[in-house]
């Protein structure tokens, strides 16, 4: 790029004209957008690597963080599962109470997904983030008052309904700061902090159960433990998550002319705060949209078991229950590694497909080693089991290919509430695969989690195919018709979909 410094004034932007007063104050953004296509912004590859340091090194450490803590906070019932909760609050341990206890949660991920998806749309994110934090906060603190079943299924219902619109949230934040090149690496940090989350609480929760003669039990300690300090990260949270570049006290005038410009080559917008139903239309008509839905199915009917049972499983093999604890870090080590490496090479490499059927072959891998190797041989078992740490990389690839794949705002809202409704579909079903009257190796759920991974991996494929044929088809059509696939220079600004950008090509 050439060496003219070019400075945008963001006081005297032009305009643009929205539907109420809501949309009004983020008019700025989309104009700012328009005038970084019109106005060639120019700037040197040295400023462009500066500003998108500073986006990373104030951006993603927030991410990071309450990605994990959110992943702690959910995971905290099968931690709490081996200090007694269930014995506790009397719970019918040869009945399908805990299971339900399990999936309860993602009932309450499934309530919010609409008025989610809507909220996202019309609020300023870091605010609508933040408020959800703390709300979440509260009723994880409130898990320390319950006493019976029913108390149990209220605390973990609505913990999912305001944990749900984090992983959209995050998605679409993600698409808006970054080019869709360094979108998976990107990705791949916050969602490697559940993996970090895993390693960091398995010893926390292995030194609590080792408490002698608490004056509360060691869950109720967890629960208040977590609870606390989910809480002022939402406050915090609250006065730094950043909404849009331009509402970011620590980039210059001009340094937000280069973080929009830098993402004008995505063809898609970053702040039209306007919901357009035809682009949710388009989203249902999109083929895309159904795998991405039957890929977070098939993924998360194994995740929901494993998340509700894996201290349960751990401890199967023959371990104690502190030490079934205290194994849960392979698994989160796993995780961790293999979002970061992976994900990044999906990066390197430009393919998202490819390297999500090799991470879910990892946990396919691992199904058939519970299921086939000696109930004596522990070391085995435990390898097989942490390998379904893999899977959650093939569920981020997914994500990023939604992302850089589906384009339009409400289009990208619209897809990305059907695949999460799907993980919300998937994670209720899967503790219900581990039967009570199975216990304690659960046979029949090692065998439904194996199952389901082969199908995940079926449909990657299928998603594959699906993005090579269209791209050769506007290949074929460019070289027939040059006219008919000219790009739109303010496909960005005008908020444009993939399918009404001829010049746009799916990433494999």
């Amino acid at each position: 790029m050439a060496e003219e410094k070019t400075h945008v004034d963001v006081t005297t932007a032009q305009e643009v004209p929205y539907g109420d007063e809501t949309s009004k104050t983020h008019g700025v953004i989309v104009d700012l957008a328009a005038r970084a296509h019109y106005e060639h912004v120019e700037y040197t590859e040295e400023e462009s690597k500066a500003v998108l340091r500073k986006i990373d090194w104030r951006l993603m450490p927030m991410l990071i963080w309450i990605y994990g803590l959110q992943y702690a906070d959910k995971q905290s019932l099968t931690f709490a599962s081996l200090m007694n909760i269930r014995q506790d609050i009397h719970l019918n341990l040869n009945s399908q109470e805990y299971s339900w206890c399990g999936s309860i949660f993602y009932a309450g991920y499934l309530a919010a997904q609409l008025p989610a998806t809507y909220l996202m749309k019309r609020l300023p994110i870091g605010k609508f983030i933040a408020v959800n934090i703390i709300a979440w906060s509260i009723i994880l603190a409130c898990h320390a008052l319950v006493h019976n079943y029913t108390g149990l299924l209220i605390c973990r219902f609505f913990l999912g309904f305001f944990e749900a619109s984090i992983t959209p949230a995050f998605v679409l934040i993600i698409s808006m700061w970054y080019r869709r090149r360094e979108q998976a690496g990107r990705m791949a940090l916050f969602l490697a902090a559940n993996g970090l989350a895993t390693i960091i609480v398995s010893p926390v929760a292995y030194g609590l159960s080792g408490l002698e003669n608490p004056a509360i039990p060691a869950w109720k300690v967890l629960y208040i433990l977590f609870g606390l300090l989910t809480f002022f990260t939402g406050v915090t949270y609250f006065f730094t998550l950043p909404d849009s570049q331009i509402k970011v006290g620590w980039l210059t005038d001009r340094e937000k002319a280069i973080a929009v410009d830098r993402i004008s080559e995505n063809a898609q917008g970053i702040g039209n705060y306007v919901w357009q139903w035809y682009q949710v239309k388009e989203a249902f008509l999109d083929p895309r949209t159904y795998l991405y839905f039957t890929f977070s199915m098939c993924q998360n009917i194994p995740n929901g078991g494993i998340g509700t049972f894996g201290s349960l499983i751990i401890n199967s093999f023959g371990y104690s229950k502190r030490i079934s604890l205290l194994f849960n870090l392979p698994l989160g080590a796993i995780d961790m590694s293999c979002k970061l490496i992976i994900m990044n090479l999906s990066d390197r490499f430009r393919d998202r497909t490819a390297f999500a059927i090799f991470a879910m072959s990892l946990p396919f891998i691992g199904g058939l080693i519970m299921l086939e190797a000696p109930q004596t041989n522990k070391g085995v078992l435990l390898f097989g089991y942490s390998l379904n740490g893999a899977a959650g990389t093939g569920w981020g690839l997914l994500m990023t290919s939604l992302s850089v794949n589906t384009v339009g705002y409400t289009k990208k809202a619209t897809a990305g509430a059907v695949q999460i409704i799907a993980y919300g579909i998937g994670n209720w079903i899967g503790p219900q695969t581990f039967q009570a009257h199975t216990a304690p190796h659960y046979r029949t759920g090692k065998m439904v989690l194996t199952i389901f991974y082969g199908l995940a991996m079926v449909d990657l494929l299928v998603l594959r195919l699906v993005n090579y044929y269209a791209n050769k088809k506007r290949d074929k059509k460019a070289r027939e018709d040059p006219s008919s696939m000219i790009q739109p220079e303010d496909a960005a600004a005008r908020d444009l979909t993939d399918k009404e950008q001829p010049g746009f090509r799916y990433m494999l």
